[in-house]
């Protein structure tokens, strides 16, 4: 059964540093009441908001700023489709994004998500939580139906900044695109002597730039290579 509360984070604004976000439960029908909190580790801090005059510097000297609100979802964390996907994961009936496949693929190291004591690529530390009961901060997409969220902590760690700042897959560099028969040679070399690239399509999604590349080697198997936006081989991997 799903489970959701709405959570209000507020962390202390420190340029740079990471702060440690005290988070409140409000009840549904009594938005005054405070329950016990929790806290989040790792939740970085948007810049503290400018006092308009020196009175209201005075009534906010501890000088935080509270972000949009998450909402708590529970439940068995789930790899949906027939396994191919990275990105299909599900909690209690609800899709739940933690990013682009072509980033999940790349196998980014983030935190330790799934409490070994072992900081791994994330879809390690995805599967290693897979088929447990999660708690999952999220924001719903905008639809009615509430069967789609973007997580923003995985089991109170944080996994994205709740600000409106970059997600961790966006492409903060600014770099020059590469061509498609220069993306085309460097997968069809990252595979092998006799490979060839049948396919190149170039992959933004949700802030993620780079391309996706089909390559099969001189025995016929297929393989998937991903490549930055300049070019540059990032992953390879054969397909089923």
């Amino acid at each position: 059964m799903q489970r959701t509360t709405l959570v209000i984070i507020s962390s202390t604004a420190a340029a740079g540093l990471l702060a440690v976000g005290t988070v409140g439960y409000l009840v549904a029908n009594d938005p005054e009441q405070q329950v016990d909190s929790i806290r989040l580790t790792g939740v970085t801090s948007g810049a503290a908001p400018q006092a308009d005059s020196a009175d209201t510097a005075e009534q906010n000297p501890s000088s935080t700023q509270s972000v949009d609100g998450l909402e708590q979802l529970v439940g068995e964390l789930r790899a949906d489709g027939d396994g191919d996907d990275a990105d299909d994961w599900s909690v209690s009936g609800v899709e739940v994004d933690f990013g682009p496949e072509e980033w999940l693929l790349t196998q980014p190291e983030l935190e330790d998500f799934d409490g070994n004591g072992t900081v791994e690529p994330l879809l390690d530390e995805l599967r290693g939580l897979e088929g447990t009961e999660v708690t999952l901060g999220v924001r719903y997409e905008a639809d009615e139906d509430r069967d789609d969220a973007d997580v923003y902590t995985v089991n109170g760690v944080a996994f994205r900044d709740t600000d409106d700042g970059p997600a961790p897959w966006q492409n903060t560099d600014e770099q020059a695109a590469a061509d498609r028969d220069t993306v085309s040679t460097n997968a069809a070399e990252a595979v092998g002597e006799g490979a060839r690239t049948v396919e190149v399509e170039r992959q933004d999604e949700d802030g993620w730039d780079g391309w996706d590349a089909e390559v099969v080697d001189a025995g016929g198997q297929e393989y998937e290579v991903i490549l930055d936006v300049a070019g540059e081989v990032v992953d390879v991997r054969a397909e089923d």
